[in-house]
């Protein structure tokens, strides 16, 4: 025999209010959550490229274009840009208009941003990955001037030639020229020999630089 629950064995008054006001309340946010997806209020963030992927708060790849800039603003939050490939004006306007910081560096086809370039390079990305945000660092192609920067960066964070290989896609590093390896090895070498690397080593004043 089944106890009847209230009168004439249906639910209390109180209960179905409550069961109809919560399953109200469930409407009500999904359809809140809805709208403010469509507005883009909440960011549904697409898949980037392996490739793309250096580190956290690191991201390297082609020239983007405004596109780009807007989806990596919207989705990936990117605060800031960093140009190798040579200088944009478009670019940086645009760039700017999504508040993201912007740097452009000279980096020549085939060769390594300087010491002082890095230096620089790797403040600039400090100020962004410490709020949070992320970097994209660009040549023409997402080639190897964006792959030894990138290189040359994890090293200046303290990690070794072996982790930065595997962060680094093979494919990548494939596309090194001599210059750009001999520039690896060199801040390397210098890294290991803090204040004790030759002088014709042009990251002999390389420190870490962690960012």
């Amino acid at each position: 025999m089944n106890p009847a629950i209230g009168a004439g064995g249906h639910l209390p008054r109180w209960v179905l209010v409550r069961r109809y006001g919560l399953a109200l309340v469930v409407i009500l946010l999904l359809g809140l959550a809805k709208f403010l997806i469509a507005q883009k209020v909440i960011s549904i963030v697409s898949l980037t490229p392996p490739e793309r992927v250096v580190a956290s708060g690191l991201l390297t790849g082609p020239a983007p274009d405004d596109a780009d800039l807007e989806e990596f603003a919207a989705d990936l939050r990117v605060d800031g840009v960093v140009n190798l490939a040579g200088p944009n004006v478009a670019e940086q306007v645009t760039a700017a208009s999504l508040h993201q910081a912007y740097l452009y560096l000279a980096v020549s086809p085939g060769a390594a941003p300087t010491w002082a370039q890095l230096l620089y390079l790797a403040r600039f990305v400090h100020r962004s990955t410490e709020r949070g945000g992320w970097v994209y660092v660009h040549d023409d192609a997402g080639g190897a001037r964006a792959a030894t920067t990138a290189a040359m960066l994890l090293l200046l964070r303290g990690q070794t030639w072996a982790t930065v290989s595997a962060e680094i896609t093979p494919a990548a590093l494939r596309l090194l020229g001599g210059h750009q390896r001999l520039a690896l090895e060199r801040l390397r070498s210098a890294l290991d020999q803090a204040g004790r690397s030759p002088a014709g080593n042009p990251y002999a004043a390389a420190r870490l630089e962690p960012w």
